[in-house]
């Protein structure tokens, strides 16, 4: 796996690229900038690259993904442009290659059933890629079933507020956990909650340690000064190579 310097979150998207859409990942490629995408199974079984489990912040409707077919989905205008949710195959054959791409698997499909599809579609592709998740057990689907592909693990105990999602995140922080559940090859850690243990927990590990999601110039400095990769979105590109060329 290739580990770059900067890693574009949900693309390189702006006011007129949505997020997680073919124009921004279009425009990551343009810029020679490797790319974060979320994944979701739709109603039929279709792997489209979306990040919320409902359509409303996107598109402005009152529904969950799942509950639609891909045919229904692909006529919504992302945040009140042209573009729509694509699918994966759409969004590797735009890509071709030429960037490496983090595909985060997101939940609401039983385990399995999205990891299943999305091993068979990337075997055909040809460019460096890898799967992360919170969820150590999606990445240990991996590691049983297809031990080659790079996986990650994702990282974070920053809290909102007191939930079960941030319990879960909490839990799935513990080294004792992703060591054994998910072995990853690399860990994905929140900036939010950063600190020098789990850069040690890492290394002790023998995982390479990544972050995210650094959103302005100063963070992104700093981020890369301790980071393999850097996840980060909100800096203008020709910005960010630079601050990443002055890291080296």
């Amino acid at each position: 796996m290739i580990y770059p310097k900067l890693i574009a979150h949900r693309g390189l998207f702006n006011d007129n690229y949505p997020e997680n859409s073919l124009s921004a990942f279009k425009n990551a490629v343009l810029n020679g900038i490797a790319i974060e995408l979320d994944v979701r199974l739709t109603k039929d079984c279709k792997i489209v690259v979306f990040h919320d489990s409902d359509l409303n912040r996107m598109t402005g409707i009152d529904a969950e993904l799942s509950d639609f077919t891909y045919e229904q989905l692909s006529i919504l205008n992302l945040s009140n442009t042209n573009e729509h949710i694509p699918t994966l195959s759409q969004v590797l054959k735009l890509v071709d290659g030429k960037v490496p791409i983090f595909i985060e698997i997101k939940g609401g499909a039983p385990i399995g059933t999205l990891e299943k599809r999305l091993d068979k579609l990337m075997k055909s592709y040809k460019g460096s890629w890898s799967v992360m998740s919170f969820n150590p057990f999606r990445l240990m689907w991996f590691n049983r079933h297809a031990s080659h592909v790079t996986r990650g693990q994702l990282v974070s105990c920053f809290k909102k507020k007191m939930s079960l999602k941030y319990i879960s995140r909490k839990i799935c922080s513990k080294p004792t956990v992703w060591k054994y559940i998910s072995k990853p090859n690399f860990i994905a850690y929140d900036l939010r909650c950063i600190g020098v243990k789990p850069i040690i927990d890492a290394f002790e590990n023998n995982c390479e340690f990544l972050t995210w999601t650094a959103s302005n110039e100063e963070l992104l400095t700093q981020a890369l000064k301790f980071s393999k990769s850097v996840i980060f979105d909100n800096i203008d590109p020709n910005i960010a190579k630079s601050i990443a060329e002055n890291e080296e």
